[in-house]
């Protein structure tokens, strides 16, 4: 796991190699394994290839090109719905012979579940955020193993996406995932060390 890490670049020029059907079920596999709050699971995907889609995808994202030039771009969304679930996820989990939870624990879990129940829609967006991040990082993981390349795009116009993949109110756009065979061998970016990350040990 630690090699796939130390290999992970964000790729921005792909090979003209279109993704098979098995290649893409696997990286959503990694997606849907992934862990979330209360195993609310709120990440959702639109898996695009269709040539003109792509190069509407690309002008909303501000004419990255290699949007359009990948062979198949994600569109990892959230479902701010998704967390009327959170009471049957929760008790789902919670009925598991190997969940020990203090009173303490319990009280606190169950206010958290009532807080997101009752939530806004629009309260539900960082929790969300966070929970669909992890699960495009297992996408971009398990690209690097399938010998794939990939790039996080935060950077695009949600309301220009959301018109153009006609989305629903409750689904948000988190990240723009252009995937495919590599075609640059980028060099490592720096990284902070372990001494100037760690603020204590205790």
């Amino acid at each position: 796991m630690l090699e796939a890490i130390e290999k992970r670049r964000s790729i921005r020029k792909f090979k003209d190699d279109p993704l098979s059907e098995k290649q893409i079920e696997q990286l959503i596999e990694a997606a849907r394994l992934a862990p979330s709050g209360c195993n609310v699971q709120p990440w959702r995907f639109i898996i695009v290839r269709n040539k003109e889609l792509k190069k509407r995808l690309r002008q909303a994202s501000y004419n990255q090109k290699f949007v359009e030039d990948a062979p198949a771009v994600i569109v990892c969304c959230g479902d701010l719905l998704s967390w009327k679930n959170t009471r049957k996820r929760t008790q789902e989990a919670l009925n598991k012979e190997n969940i020990y939870l203090s009173n303490e624990c319990e009280i606190a879990l169950k206010d958290r579940i009532d807080k997101a129940v009752l939530a806004e829609i629009h309260e539900r967006i960082p929790t969300t955020l966070l929970n669909v991040a992890i699960a495009i990082e297992h996408i971009v993981l398990e690209a690097v193993e399938l010998g794939l390349g990939s790039c996080w795009i935060r950077l695009f116009d949600e309301h220009r996406i959301r018109e153009l993949l006609n989305l629903p109110e409750h689904i948000f756009v988190v990240a723009i995932l252009p995937v495919g065979v590599p075609d640059e061998e980028p060099a490592p970016r720096p990284r902070s060390s372990l001494s100037d990350i760690i603020l204590k040990k205790i």
